[in-house]
């Protein structure tokens, strides 16, 4: 190939994935509860019905936000949370918390103000809740302990385990994050940098990949890409959804500054675009445009 064309070749590679990158534009941040005090350590977020909500960590609160990211109200519902981890919409509209010095799931009814704990058990075994999802009627849970998802029912006032999803590869680790969508659950492993995708058939696929990744904490599945979210670098890599993925450009990159983050801890697709908790800058901002 002649040097010239090749140098066009170099051009048209870097503006496809730069430009693919610049289209991203942060719409909403949000990083002060309605009493004006910052967040501190926000572990996770969330949308419903119109509304953020985000768990303030470091400041034993639960925040809501309107759709144009104005803190609307902070709760401690019974003043049961100490060190919230994670939070999602159940069955009836009520809030369940992942409280990890119970190691337990609150189950917080916002109407009547109550709230019930719940502690799962599998095989007579204590699990230790980190993470929650909510779908289609089954709670999904990642028990810290095996690293693995577990299926939980609702049936009446009691929460049974009926399995708990470990996969079956090789030296698997335990898993950092896991997202539920219509094909089935991707989870991400701690260390490996392995994506592993569970079919609602049973049928469990190992993606791998690994281009660039120093040490990923969450991912998101949408629009035909697979997002993974470096703790380490600051940066989101957007890969092909095909096995084996291949990287198609990354964007966001490590700092303090509004639009930059640090010590990111989770990514969650919503209607108004691709939600960032930055646990380092204690702020939680909200990315559109680059789908």
């Amino acid at each position: 190939m002649p040097r010239v064309s090749q140098g066009l070749l170099i051009l048209l590679c870097l503006f496809f994935a730069f430009g693919r990158a610049l289209a991203w534009k942060r719409v909403l941040s949000m990083d002060v509860g309605p009493d004006g005090t910052h967040l501190y350590h926000p572990m996770s977020a969330t949308w419903q019905k119109g509304r953020f909500y985000v768990v303030d960590t470091g400041n034993r609160r639960l925040i809501s936000y309107d759709a144009r990211g104005r803190p609307l109200k902070a709760v401690n519902p019974g003043g049961k949370l100490k060190s919230p981890l994670d939070l999602d919409f159940g069955p009836e509209g009520r809030l369940w918390v992942v409280e990890r010095s119970e190691n337990a799931l609150l189950e917080i009814d916002l109407t009547a103000r109550s709230i019930k704990i719940h502690r799962l058990h599998y095989r007579g075994r204590e699990l230790f809740p980190e993470r929650l999802i909510w779908y289609r009627g089954v709670l999904y849970v990642l028990d810290r302990e095996t690293g693995g998802v577990a299926f939980v029912r609702k049936k009446g006032e009691e929460v049974t385990v009926e399995r708990v999803w470990v996969p079956r590869a090789k030296n698997f680790i335990g898993f950092l994050d896991f997202k539920v969508k219509s094909d089935g659950i991707w989870a991400l492993e701690k260390t490996s940098h392995r994506v592993f995708h569970l079919g609602w058939d049973g049928r469990e696929e190992v993606w791998r990949p690994a281009a660039g990744l120093v040490y990923p904490v969450s991912i998101e599945v949408a629009g035909g890409r697979l997002y993974v979210l470096d703790r380490y670098l600051g940066k989101i890599f957007v890969f092909t959804l095909k096995n084996p993925p291949k990287l198609l450009y990354s964007f966001l990159e490590r700092g303090w500054r509004p639009g930059q983050i640090y010590l990111p801890r989770e990514l969650e697709i919503t209607p108004e675009g691709l939600l960032v908790v930055d646990e380092g800058n204690g702020r939680v901002e909200v990315w559109s445009g680059g789908f």
